[in-house]
């Protein structure tokens, strides 16, 4: 976690420390929640190891998935973790995880102690808000093919770690939709790039 906010802004070791100090590392196992829907999101989540997804069941209880997380990446309901309200979303694992975890208070602490930490975070929040504007964009603009090629492209990682249902959730298409795809592109491996 330190290389990861050290790339982003180099840290001295009284802000190390903070680091040390504030974050906690917790474990989760495959199939557990993080969040559930309903629940206050306590903590800002930064994945040392796993997969974990967040997404939102609709009325008929299919998931319609936001975000898949890996190492290196943050995973957080903000609107639930900063207006102290119940969530809307689930966060669930979807391999055995390791979270480094800060709650509100000691996010606080850390900003009063190190305000070099409030301009990390505020550069994480637009580097965040970059990525969701242009899944928003390629969704309103990209046909659902399009949409899988791009995903295989950017996320080569994840194809093999999580169910093919998980990626067409992801994308607003049916398994079997991604299942089509799979078998064009074995018959012809230069489609979609």
């Amino acid at each position: 976690m330190i290389d990861f906010f050290n790339s982003i802004i180099p840290l001295n070791e009284k802000e190390k420390e903070l680091i040390r100090q504030y974050f906690h590392l917790r474990c989760y196992k495959k199939r557990m929640f993080v969040l559930q829907e309903g629940d206050v999101c306590q903590h800002l989540n930064f994945v040392l190891s796993g997969c974990l997804r967040m997404y939102k069941d609709d009325e008929n209880a299919n998931p319609h998935i936001l975000l898949f997380a890996t190492e290196g990446s943050w995973i957080n309901d903000l609107d639930s973790y900063y207006e102290e309200k119940k969530s809307l979303l689930n966060i669930d694992v979807l391999e055995n995880t390791e979270l480094f975890q800060i709650n509100r208070e000691n996010i606080v602490k850390l900003y009063l102690s190190a305000p070099k930490f409030d301009r990390i975070f505020r550069i994480l929040t637009e580097r965040n808000l970059v990525l969701l504007q242009n899944r928003m964009l390629e969704n309103i603009s990209l046909s659902a093919e399009d949409r899988y090629y791009n995903f295989l492209s950017s996320h080569p990682d994840l194809i093999n770690r999580i169910p093919q249902v998980h990626i067409a959730s992801y994308l607003g298409v049916s398994a079997e939709f991604i299942s089509r795809l799979r078998s064009r592109r074995a018959r012809n491996p230069f489609m979609g790039t």
